[in-house]
């Protein structure tokens, strides 16, 4: 994500309406564009987690072949519902939305090989842990087709607290102090 972009996110995020509950856009809670939203709508969100829907895309999509997607992309999914859970609670407590970055995942299970297209998931995202101190979060997260769970993960996350000097510093091939 380029600085601009780091920029507008945070900009945005100050512009949207107060009220996001059910159906609000994935678009008003994430930065994600360019064939990168995979989530379509919040279906529902509290102190203890987030629900979000979201169709599996078409041939216009990044991430399809032969009309389905590997569940592998399964991991950016449940990825963009903790992100979505992240903005939902630093809006709801009046803050500006924070970027992070996905470090890693543990005990991801990915229970069918692929999605056809058109195929809508469910995407749940439940914090274990954020840290405001040392700017670290991980999420229980899976992933729903009806009541049918398709992939399971714990995801983790960074916040840096600048993140455009973080990404200028990587491309110039420093280290992040």
């Amino acid at each position: 994500m380029t600085e601009e972009r780091i920029t507008a996110a945070s900009a945005a995020s100050a512009e949207q309406p107060e009220e996001l509950g059910p159906g609000t856009p994935a678009s008003e809670l994430l930065p994600h564009r360019f064939g990168m939203l995979l989530l379509d709508e919040l279906v529902e969100a509290d102190e203890t987690g987030l629900t979000a829907r979201a169709a599996v895309r078409g041939e216009d999509d990044l991430f399809t072949a032969d009309g389905r997607m590997g569940s592998w992309v399964l991991l950016e999914y449940m990825a963009q519902g903790m992100a979505m859970w992240i903005s939902w609670n630093a809006r709801r407590e009046g803050k500006p939305v924070p970027v992070g970055f996905l470090l890693g995942t543990r005990k991801m299970e990915l229970l069918r090989p692929d999605l056809p297209v058109g195929t809508v998931v469910t995407v749940r995202a439940e914090p274990l842990y954020v840290s405001r101190e040392d700017r670290l979060a991980q999420f229980d997260c899976r992933v729903l087709v009806g009541d049918e769970t398709v992939a399971t993960a714990k995801l983790n996350a960074f916040e840096p607290e600048d993140p455009a000097t973080l990404l200028e510093t990587l491309k110039a091939g420093g280290k992040p102090s």
